[in-house]
């Protein structure tokens, strides 16, 4: 006689039928989970760019503990320095990017308006007559006169955004600094207050667990932002060195795709390239082997004396989280997916533990 309290078949079936009724409960409700979901996505953001702060700025609080400056005035020391930083580049770094972005995209017309010179040459060749070069460059004028009414028309119509966007800025900017203060004042009483909330039996694995998820996103973001920015440097000196247009436009957004695992770098390669390609082919020739270098420094040097295989989590694996991560949120996905991975992962292996030591001890002890 099957005894069904042990029944696998019965506690999967038991758990599928909550499921399905948990999710017509919740389609049922949207009314009321809509404003919630609006909530959680407004809120996300300035979490997430706090948390990352947190830890990028959190060893640098505990550097000056160690030099007997008190907690509350090593992070007003820090936070300072953050501000006068952020209010540098809104000062100066803005201005250079919007002016090298500006350059970039005269550079592209510049590039189109030579390339429609040198066909029209070209069809004067007596081998291109039978070919209808002026047919192809009125339809490519025609399309791009299309492309520019649908871009102004939908900048007109994307004025609201544009206002909307403005306000979450300002909204991140205000809640940012407030919300890393009180992370970086009161983050070291996270841990025991978590544990006091756990049942005793699970006390310490959970709080080996903390630690362990703190440790790895910390070694991860605090090592992976110097390499980045170590990258980000590296490129911007190569690139002024032989005054590719829009150096530190460039730069920064390598360094940025540098926190994403094994494509970050080509990925911050393509627009150099396609930039170089704009001026000459050899300067194209020169970005792709000053990127080659400078990952080859990151790969070799860089990441593994800042970051070190803090994750511990196979190629194979993390090439499938980047695909996925950015299916469902883009870039942000491929910079945030690898390190989310690797906190569910350790999460689902203390909960595994927890499982296997409750069932032990469950289990009557044979004499």
């Amino acid at each position: 006689m099957i005894d069904w309290k042990k029944s696998k078949l019965m506690f999967w079936t038991i758990w599928l039928l909550a499921v399905s009724v948990l999710i017509f409960v919740l389609q049922q409700i949207d009314f009321i989970l809509n404003p919630l979901v609006g909530i959680l996505t407004a809120l996300f953001m300035p979490l997430l760019i706090a948390g990352f702060l947190y830890y990028l700025l959190n060893p640098l609080v505990k550097l000056l503990e160690r030099i007997k400056v008190k907690r509350v005035f090593g992070i007003t020391i820090v936070m300072i320095l953050l501000l006068g930083l952020m209010v540098l580049t809104v000062l100066l770094g803005i201005p250079m990017l919007i002016d090298q972005a500006t350059n970039l995209v005269s550079g592209i017309l510049v590039f189109i308006s030579e390339l429609e010179t040198y066909s029209l040459r070209l069809a004067e060749e007596p081998w291109m007559q039978q070919v209808d070069i002026q047919a192809a460059l009125n339809n490519l004028e025609l399309w791009l006169r299309d492309i520019s009414s649908q871009f102004l028309s939908g900048f007109v119509a994307s004025v609201g955004g544009a206002i909307q966007m403005f306000t979450e800025i300002a909204f991140i900017s205000i809640t940012v600094p407030v919300i890393l203060f009180y992370m970086l004042y009161d983050g070291e009483k996270f841990l025991p207050f978590a544990v006091n909330l756990t049942p005793v039996k699970f006390k310490e694995n959970v709080k080996e667990m903390i630690i362990q998820t703190d440790a790895t996103i910390s070694s991860y973001i605090s090592g992976k932002g110097m390499a980045s920015f170590l990258v980000g440097l590296l490129l911007f000196i190569l690139y002024s060195i032989v005054r590719m247009p829009s150096a530190f436009l460039l730069s920064v957004f390598a360094a940025i795709t540098n926190f994403i695992p094994f494509v970050g770098p080509f990925i911050g390669a393509g627009p150099a390239v396609i930039v170089g390609l704009i001026e000459s082919p050899g300067r194209a020739v020169l970005a792709a082997v000053f990127v080659l270098i400078v990952q080859q420094l990151d790969s070799n040097l860089f990441t593994p004396l800042l970051v070190g295989n803090s994750l511990s989590i196979h190629p194979l694996t993390v090439i499938l989280v980047l695909l996925a991560s950015a299916n469902i949120a883009g870039l942000l996905g491929m910079l945030i997916g690898v390190p989310l991975f690797a906190i569910i992962k350790t999460i689902a292996i203390y909960t595994i533990r927890m499982v296997k030591q409750h069932k032990l001890a469950k289990m009557p002890i044979e004499k």
